[in-house]
């Protein structure tokens, strides 16, 4: 029996089983995928919406299209992330077709750098929880994250034990509010001896460093991030308008 798409965002779920299909099918760099004509009669999608899939597909570095020639699987197997959009880092993994695994190293309370203080404008002697862990893609660590949480209330409740790797959902769980929205600032780094090990990258080496904050509903400040990728195998990725007038 042929899938059917029925309901939620077509185009997400077209991309959605040309994902699934590239990894049920173990398909690598340069191996070919069908025909649109046969994935559109497949999935009972209209040209247009296949055409738009394909295009953020080929946008997010899956896919690369050759005209008149086919479409075809993207040469490099790396970890990709959208900046238009926010998405867990278990979904961001998943979605290149790797096994996301989490493992929070410690977490403490302690003094933290004066950036952390300036994000949540609070004193110097102000003590916060640091959460250290690595996110790893098929065992291979691809992130190294230290998060500070403001000391607000009902943060000193949290069941750390109970922490899956999703710091939103568990930060919004916990205190029973959704959270609103995140500002990072992106800059390429060389890692520190410190946290060589945690990457298993030599020290010096490369890397993507993030500072993120997180904000409440009423844009208190509940999380800062900072946030060490591998390079190697992350790659960032946005789409920007072009403006005409």
């Amino acid at each position: 029996m042929n899938p059917e798409i029925n309901t939620g965002p077509r185009i997400k779920q077209v991309k959605e089983y040309l994902l699934n299909y590239i990894a049920q099918n173990q398909l690598k760099g340069q191996d070919q995928l069908p025909s649109e004509t046969a994935i559109a009669k497949t999935l009972g999608v209209s040209r247009n919406t296949l055409r738009e899939a394909y295009i953020e597909l080929e946008n997010e570095g899956v896919i690369i299209r050759r005209h008149g020639i086919g479409t075809f699987v993207s040469h490099s197997r790396v970890i990709r992330d959208s900046l238009n959009d926010f998405a867990p880092f278990s979904q961001m993994i998943h979605d290149s077709g790797f096994t996301p695994t989490f493992e929070t190293i410690a977490v403490s309370k302690v003094l933290p750098p004066n950036e952390v203080n300036s994000a949540f404008f609070n004193s110097p002697e102000t003590e916060v929880c640091l959460v250290k862990r690595i996110v790893r893609a098929d065992g291979q660590p691809v992130m190294y994250i230290e998060d500070y949480i403001n000391p607000i209330d009902g943060t000193e409740k949290f069941d750390w034990d109970r922490f899956d790797g999703n710091l939103v959902s568990f930060i919004s769980n916990s205190l029973a509010t959704p959270l609103h929205h995140i500002r990072s600032q992106i800059r390429a780094a060389a890692l520190n001896a410190e946290f060589s090990q945690y990457l298993n990258l030599e020290s010096g080496a490369p890397i993507l460093f993030v500072r993120s904050t997180i904000f409440k509903e009423d844009n208190q400040p509940i999380v800062f991030s900072r946030i060490y990728f591998n390079s190697n195998i992350v790659e960032m990725n946005t789409v920007r308008m072009i403006r005409t007038s």
